[in-house]
């Protein structure tokens, strides 16, 4: 039976000390918070001391933080968190501010989010990611419902000088089609937030069983498909109401780490194509005109 993290510390916290008892409630009332802390700042935010924290920890039987932190992040994106609730929870927010500068409130946010993902291991995720990139012969990307917007916007941003990009997120109706076709030379881009959409891990599932490597942008890595995805680059933004902005980060970065490494080519790439727009006359470049 899959342990319900919540349920067992309601059912031990009235019999214990009182700090344990103020770390337990506060883990109770704060979980979706929780699952984001470190050992420190639970503790801060609690008012209980670190010692306490693993006294809890090991009273519930974890043989480490990491793994209670898991769990009570699984039982929250589970039972509360999904990208409507989010946004749900960022209007309220809104609503009860004193601050009516929305701008400069969204903008705190956004560099709170963005801290969150800068890391040591996406550095290295995105480095893998652009050489899988580079290696294939087609880059196949997928976003489905929410994550849409966010794969389009990539093609958008790379197709311009790496014109390689084969968009799957319109073909609602031969979806499968595309993806039987997928060859081992091929690489599969996939956005998918929490909660997961089903279609969307149905076909990253046959692009794996088809051997084609898979670049996953998510925003937890408790999403299904990072259990066989190539390269994972997790956001870790499944709190944030900023629903798409990280994944829009991660993809600029990534076009910026593809445009350097194939620089000579991106540059003729988009040289020819302002050329070729130019000669069609797209633009118009004269404001009075």
């Amino acid at each position: 039976m899959e342990k319900n993290i919540i349920n067992e510390i309601m059912r031990v916290k009235d019999v214990l000390p009182k700090k344990q008892r103020m770390l337990c409630d506060f883990i109770v009332l704060k979980y979706t918070e929780v699952g984001m802390m470190t050992v420190a700042e639970l503790a801060e935010a609690s008012g209980v001391g670190t010692t306490t924290v693993m006294r809890l920890m090991k009273l519930l039987h974890y043989e480490n933080y990491s793994d209670f932190k898991h769990d009570v992040l699984d039982y929250s994106l589970k039972n509360k968190t999904t990208s409507y609730s989010n946004i749900k929870e960022g209007f309220k927010n809104i609503v009860n501010s004193s601050n009516t500068d929305i701008l400069t409130k969204t903008c705190y946010e956004a560099i709170h989010t963005i801290e969150n993902f800068i890391t040591p291991k996406n550095v290295e995720e995105i480095s893998k990611a652009v050489e899988l990139m580079i290696n294939s012969q087609n880059i196949n990307v997928l976003g489905l419902r929410s994550s849409k917007a966010v794969a389009l916007y990539f093609e958008y941003i790379v197709e311009r000088f790496y014109p390689k990009v084969r968009q799957l997120s319109n073909e609602s109706e031969f979806l499968f089609d595309k993806a039987l076709r997928a060859k081992q030379e091929d690489v599969l881009v996939v956005f998918s937030i929490w909660p997961c959409t089903k279609r969307t891990i149905e076909i990253a599932g046959i692009f794996k069983e088809r051997n084609v490597p898979i670049i996953l942008i998510t925003n937890t890595t408790l999403n299904p498909i990072a259990r066989y995805a190539d390269v994972v680059i997790d956001t870790n933004s499944v709190n944030s109401t900023l629903v798409n902005l990280p994944s829009m980060f991660i993809v600029e970065s990534i076009a910026n780490e593809l445009g350097k490494v194939i620089v000579d080519e991106a540059t003729e790439n988009i040289k020819t194509l302002e050329k070729n727009l130019d000669t069609y006359d797209v633009f118009m470049w004269d404001a009075k005109a």
